[in-house]
């Protein structure tokens, strides 16, 4: 071989080589930038998560502030205090991503129910509970023999056992399809397990302006005083047998179903993201149908500490008569 011919050859193969080299480096700079990078963005996706439920639930404000319930039963601004408990506060007080997460782990309990309703914690289940909650992040937890639900916790300070804490309301994860992708969010319901106290669309792919419209909170401000079980006639409500879910029709509620009963579970639905809606609306039913034995306990378990809570007032107003009574007499 001639001495250019073999320059030549060398040239190539120093070349080839540099380009191995750099493929290798970039590579690796590359799985570095991405290993480092994986916690921030796993810790922000989980903060998400976690705001979102708590805006189902009513607990934290679309604009960033916490909510307390005043003596009105109304949602009114409030602000974080030492501990994770909420005080009465203003629109100024916007909650840093720590305070969100230290409200979240004392309001929001995650817990297990099986397929007759009945409520299990992780450790009474022998459940790993982070391996449970990343395994069936994706695919959804309704359809499971232990389903998740979430028990809103009463924001005082005095509440020792969570368990046996009154529950202010439950969350239910949902899931299902939209449009291009799956779409997954939050239901909030009352204890009564049938009105709804809000819902969020925490993660969807649905087009921009037209589907994607059930991540806004002007759409989401729908929901809320909405029941999640159809009213049979004459106003009562049979759990056992009323079909389950919250119905996106196409055009206004006002204008299509009156005051009718039909309109108890139905929103507006969005202009040109018809198809958006109907994925919202069977995912609602889908998901929330393998929760009907909880739905129903909880609805009985409402009643019925609503009605001891009746007598214990109607208890304290014939003493406090009785006490005034023996006041006057004297």
């Amino acid at each position: 071989m001639s001495e250019p011919e073999t320059k030549k050859t060398n040239d190539s193969t120093r070349t080839i080589v540099y380009m191995i080299i750099l493929s290798v480096v970039c590579a690796l700079i590359l799985s570095v930038i991405a290993s480092a990078l994986a916690h921030p963005q796993a810790t922000a996706k989980e903060l998400d998560r976690s705001g979102q439920m708590m805006m189902a639930a009513k607990i934290l404000s679309y604009d960033g502030y916490f909510l307390i319930k005043n003596e009105k039963g109304e949602y009114v601004p409030g602000k974080y205090t030492p501990g994770g408990f909420l005080a009465p506060g203003s629109e100024k007080d916007i909650a840093t991503n720590n305070e969100i997460l230290e409200v979240f782990s004392h309001r929001l309990l995650p817990l297990l129910v099986d397929d007759k309703g009945d409520i299990k914690t992780f450790a009474q289940a022998g459940v790993d509970e982070n391996l449970y909650l990343s395994q069936f992040k994706k695919s959804g937890y309704a359809n499971l023999p232990l389903k998740l639900v979430y028990k809103i916790l009463p924001n005082s300070k005095e509440t020792t056992d969570p368990l046996k804490a009154e529950a202010e309301g439950w969350v239910i994860p949902i899931n299902g399809f939209g449009l291009w992708d799956a779409i997954y969010g939050y239901l909030a319901l009352q204890p009564d397990g049938d009105n709804v106290i809000g819902i969020t669309w925490y993660d969807q792919k649905e087009t921009p302006g037209l589907g994607a419209n059930i991540a806004t909170p002007e759409w989401q401000n729908e929901f809320p005083g909405k029941v999640i079980f159809a009213e049979g006639v004459g106003g009562k409500t049979d759990y056992k047998t009323a079909p389950l879910g919250i119905t996106v029709i196409k055009g206004k509620v006002s204008e299509v179903l009156g005051d009718s009963p039909k309109a108890k579970n139905a929103v507006d639905g969005m202009a040109g993201a018809t198809l958006t809606g109907n994925g919202v609306t069977e995912a609602y039913k889908n998901c929330l149908a393998p929760y009907r034995p909880f739905l129903i306990k909880i609805a009985e378990n409402n009643k019925k500490s609503d009605a001891n809570k009746t007598e214990e007032k109607k208890s304290d107003d014939a003493d406090s008569k009785k006490d005034d009574g023996n006041q006057e007499a004297k």
